[in-house]
This record gives C-alpha cells, sequence and structure tokens, in this order.
C-alpha cells in the first residue's frame, strides 16, 4: 500500500487535485477532481492492482494443488517405457490415413482449449498410443497439466488403494484425474470380458470419470471401432465419452508384426 500512497502523492504534486462531492457509482468512493475532471483512484489503480495480486495468488494456490494431485500419479502416470522417446516427429506414418491422423494430432494440440477431445480408432499397432503420447508431452510444455494412463494400468491402482496399507486413496486418483486440463485413457475396452463383476467395476469407474471431466479435454486411444464401443458401454455411457471429442480413424499394418511376415 506505500507503493498505491506514492503513486497519488506523485499524481497530487503533478496535477491539481481535489475531493468531488460525488461517488464512484462502482466502488462508492469520493471520487477525485483531477485537472477539472472526475476520477476514482480506487477503481483506476487499487482495484486493478488488488485484482493482479488476486489472480496470482488463485493461480498459485490452483498450481499447488494440481502438483499435488499429480505428485499422487509420479510414478504412477509415467507412460510405458517404449513411448518414453514417442514424439509427433519421429512418428513414421505408413499410409494416408495415419498422415492425416498425425495432422489432426498437431492441429488439435495447436487450438487446445481444454474443452475438446479425440478419439483415436483403429487395430492395434498403428501408433495410436504413439500419437497420443507425443501429444501430451507437447500440450504439457504449453503449460497444462496432463496425465497420460492406460485403462489396464488406472484399474490397477484403483483397486491398489482397497488395501488398508495403501498411502493413496481411491478419492485422490480420481480427483486427480478429474482436474487436470488433459486426461488421455489409453486402451479404451480393454477390460476383461470373461470376468462380469470386474468388467462391470470397470465401467462404472470409467462412466465416474468421464461424467466428473463434462466440458473437458479427454483423449481416448482404443483397438474397438465406435459400433463394438456403443454396444460395451451402452448408449448414455458412450455418448458421454464421446461428447465434444472428434474421431481420428487409423488403418493399416500392425508394425510390430512386420518383422514376423
Amino acid at each position: 500500500m506505500d507503493s498505491i500512497g506514492m503513486h497519488l502523492k506523485k499524481r497530487m504534486q503533478a496535477t491539481s487535485i481535489s475531493a468531488s462531492d460525488n461517488r464512484c457509482p462502482t466502488c462508492s468512493r469520493k471520487l477525485l477532481l483531477e485537472d477539472g475532471k472526475e476520477t476514482c483512484f480506487y477503481c483506476q489503480s487499487v482495484a486493478k492492482e488488488d485484482k493482479q495480486i488476486s489472480n496470482e495468488v488463485t493461480e498459485w494456490v490452483r498450481n499447488r494443488e494440481v502438483n499435488e494431485l499429480l505428485n499422487t500419479f509420479k510414478e504412477k502416470s509415467l507412460m510405458n517405457r517404449d513411448l518414453e522417446n514417442a514424439t509427433l516427429d519421429n512418428y513414421q506414418p505408413q499410409n494416408e490415413s495415419q498422415a492425416q491422423a498425425l495432422q489432426l494430432t498437431r492441429d488439435y494440440i495447436e487450438s487446445f482449449d481444454g474443452t475438446t477431445g479425440l478419439i483415436y480408432t483403429g487395430r492395434p499397432g498403428l501408433g495410436k498410443s504413439h500419437l497420443v503420447a507425443g501429444m501430451t508431452k507437447e500440450i504439457m510444455q504449453k503449460k497444462h497439466t496432463c496425465i497420460f494412463i492406460s485403462l489396464p494400468r488406472l484399474f490397477s491402482e484403483l483397486k491398489d488403494t482397497y488395501n488398508k496399507n495403501s498411502s493413496k486413496t481411491e478419492l485422490s486418483i480420481l480427483n486427480a484425474l478429474q482436474k487436470v486440463d488433459l486426461l488421455v485413457l489409453d486402451d479404451l475396452g480393454a477390460e476383461r470380458e470373461e470376468d462380469k463383476e470386474a468388467t462391470t467395476w470397470a465401467r462404472t469407474k470409467i462412466f465416474e470419470i468421464v461424467d466428473s471431466r463434462i466440458g473437458k479435454s479427454t483423449v481416448y486411444t482404443t483397438n474397438h471401432a465406435g459400433g463394438v464401443l456403443l454396444k460395451m458401454y451402452g448408449e448414455r455411457d458412450f455418448s458421454r465419452m464421446i461428447q465434444n471429442c472428434k474421431p481420428v480413424k487409423m488403418d493399416g499394418e500392425n508394425y510390430r508384426l512386420q518383422a514376423f511376415k
């Protein structure tokens, strides 16, 4: 406040300032007459500075909360080792659909606004996970918070919290998934069909996560076509998943099997 007082003192010394009988319609404080014009020093200077400080504090608190939540995933959200070096620059499309997928990924990064998503579909071994891993790294470089995790691995982490000796809770993990700017869920539809109870539990958790993120950016990869996912999750849940999501369809040969042909 000393700096504000000094600023006002300098203005009063440099110009002709006196008190007005009128009050500011915004803050109800008395107006000043500065060179014959009524002004509100509080709204012009103090409120502006207060707002800046408030914004900085709010951002600091948000970053602290998000960092604490991300620590929940310090080791668990790391990508598989084969994706650690994945970037968009070292992705090598093998056909037109893969080249288009690469361009759509670049466009998404360029226009990222935290409200829209993508769903990559196609058989295994086309580079879906490679593309979204590279995307995640680039969006993080733009100072956005991101979590990339495969759904089978996520389910394992959630189940681990049911152990009474777990250092994490299910709620802390779900909160982290809810609050990040971008959530990437790799391998949608990988639940085990032979275990009906486990499959029902897994799909319930997916819906909880998706429902908590309505209006935020979520990106999926899946080996299944849209019709299969619709049957798998049902109309209500699947329509929530793909809300504000643009499909990215990829085709081609499984690159992992090329050496065996």
